[in-house]
């Protein structure tokens, strides 16, 4: 193991993912050098360049970081792709962060901060935005009435879609309909 390599182990360095591997004597376990897995003892290490070759020596991956699958981004990625294709499912429904959390296995609170750090918005907003996109295409493609597209969308009040609507698109829905007409 380089001197190199080693930094990239303690400083979870994704850098060096797809590079290169390594594989902890005691465990059999092996890992990409991002893993969040406690630093190992260096005298334990073992370095491979493919995750085949850690497999070949009778290593297992880790299933924290996942090697095997170069693809795969990471738990957090996944947890909010999880989230965010549950709400565009249920977009039309009355949830709570509690009920995202619960249908998701997580903890309500690291299910919000994991989706704003990795999606950039809060879960309310990211819910808001699907409704409103939702929204502006039955009111650009239907003669559907405002209200009705209100409700149809998921919210109890024409108020708060009004609202919620201009804040966003900077308009009313009446007058983006007016404006965006075929």
């Amino acid at each position: 193991m380089t001197e190199i390599q080693w930094e990239a182990i303690k400083n979870c360095d994704k850098a060096f993912d797809g590079i290169f591997f390594y594989a902890l004597k005691t465990t059999k376990i092996f890992c990409r050098p991002s893993c969040t897995s406690r630093t190992p003892n260096p005298k334990n290490v073992e370095i491979f360049y493919t995750a085949e070759d850690a497999i070949n020596h009778g290593y297992r991956s880790c299933s924290r970081c996942r090697p095997d699958s170069m693809d795969w981004q990471g738990a957090k990625n996944e947890l909010a792709k999880k989230a965010q294709e549950y709400m565009d499912s249920h977009y039309t429904d009355k949830f709570t962060l509690n009920t995202i959390a619960k249908n998701l296995y997580i903890n309500p609170c690291y299910l919000h901060r994991t989706f704003k750090e990795i999606i950039g918005c809060t879960l309310l907003e990211y819910q808001h935005q699907t409704r409103i996109k939702h929204a502006i295409r039955l009111l650009i493609e239907t003669k559907l009435s405002v209200s009705y597209i209100s409700y149809e969308v998921g919210y109890s009040t024409l108020s708060h879609f009004s609202r919620v609507f201009k804040k966003m698109i900077g308009t009313s829905p009446l007058c983006f309909r007016n404006d965006n007409k075929k």
